[in-house]
């Protein structure tokens, strides 16, 4: 169980489930591309010796309910059976990480996603009670979003705004009955609710509401889920004039849920953006080299926001040896100075470095 003192180093294996190929993509199956079905056992073996206690570990739900309402559990059985003879390797499952099953017709927006994610959920809550109590109900939902409804790169193929925020009110109603349905069986279960962090800065004050909009819009998902979002919400208009119904704020504010502890994805050459104009006068959001200074003001918004422990659960460095390293070293300085101040952060209690690779905790 966690405490508010103790800190916890976790590990996590890449788990990218996108298999649909409808526009001629190849399958993506992460589990695939790093031999992780095989190699399984010998994996979680190396996170034990590395000192992890704690290991994101995704669930390949299209394997899983390859045929609607039948399911298949007999490689995950064997995963669990570890868990369940290694307690000292706490699993926070990732029930959702990007991928839904192939037989679930236009994906995130048909209009039983959220039941069926949640009946996925629930089948798996009830078979590994005794070993799994910590959730991840979906991966990066705001990612998820942008993805499949504003860039059409995944399925369904959504763009634009109005497709960012039909995804988004989508897997916000996917994730709050999914955890309703794990606790029905689980009731002290912990939920770790993970998204992509991002931050927007720019030298041109001419562009300062671009920069408050998109440091506002980055939270989105949380605020949704949480039923924040009111007629004087700075997003309310906005989302409005996306297709965002009024129906769909109250349901939120309705069914709104808080949070166990919210999960961080920094990654310092992704997440910070500098809000320009390009040549031809056009505003542009390319990235700018993030820091550990960066990471400790995303940090103090959400505890801000949420008043809950946080998670850094995403983080790494293309690099050398030596960047990384000193990212890692950087990194783990902000979180420690956070953590000691009476100021705001008291609970940061976990630190995961996974990114590509078959053992996640390498490419740090």
């Amino acid at each position: 169980m966690l405490t508010k003192d103790k800190w916890i180093w976790a590990a996590g294996i890449e788990d990218t489930f996108v298999t649909q190929t409808a526009k001629g993509e190849r399958p993506l199956d992460e589990y695939e591309l790093t031999q992780h079905y095989q190699f399984w056992q010998s994996d979680l073996d190396l996170v034990k010796r590395s000192g992890a206690t704690m290991i994101r570990y995704g669930i390949p739900w299209y394997k899983v309910e390859p045929v609607e309402g039948e399911f298949d559990w007999s490689w995950i059985d064997h995963v669990m059976e570890y868990f369940r003879k290694n307690d000292a390797l706490t699993p926070i499952i990732d029930l959702m990480h990007y991928g839904t099953p192939h037989w679930l017709v236009n994906e995130f927006v048909h209009d039983h996603y959220p039941y069926f994610v949640s009946r996925y959920a629930k089948e798996f809550a009830n078979r590994y009670r005794d070993v799994a109590t910590y959730y991840t109900p979906l991966n990066e939902p705001y990612v998820n979003a942008e993805f499949c409804g504003l860039n059409g790169v995944w399925p369904p193929y959504l763009d634009g705004l109005s497709g960012f925020y039909q995804i988004a009110v989508q897997l916000g109603k996917g994730i709050i009955q999914t955890v309703y349905a794990i606790k029905e069986v689980v009731p002290d279960a912990t939920m770790v609710h993970v998204d992509a962090t991002k931050r927007y800065v720019s030298n041109d004050p001419h562009l300062q509401d671009e920069v408050d909009l998109w440091n506002e819009n980055r939270f989105v998902m949380w605020e949704l889920l949480s039923g924040r979002i009111f007629v004087d919400h700075p997003l309310y208009s906005f989302m409005k004039k996306h297709g965002v119904a009024e129906e769909d704020f109250q349901w939120f504010q309705n069914h709104a849920i808080s949070f166990d502890i919210v999960g961080l994805n920094y990654y310092p050459q992704f997440s910070v953006h500098e809000v320009t104009r390009d040549e031809k006068g056009y505003i542009v959001y390319p990235h700018r080299m993030g820091t550990g200074i960066d990471l400790e003001k995303i940090i103090n918004e959400a505890y801000r926001r949420y008043d809950a422990p946080i998670m850094i659960t995403e983080t790494s460095f293309n690099g050398t040896d030596h960047e990384k390293t000193a990212w890692l070293e950087e990194c783990v300085q902000s979180c420690k100075k956070l953590r000691g101040t009476k100021n705001s952060i008291d609970r940061l209690d976990l630190v995961s470095l996974s990114r590509p690779c078959r053992l996640g905790i390498s490419n740090i």
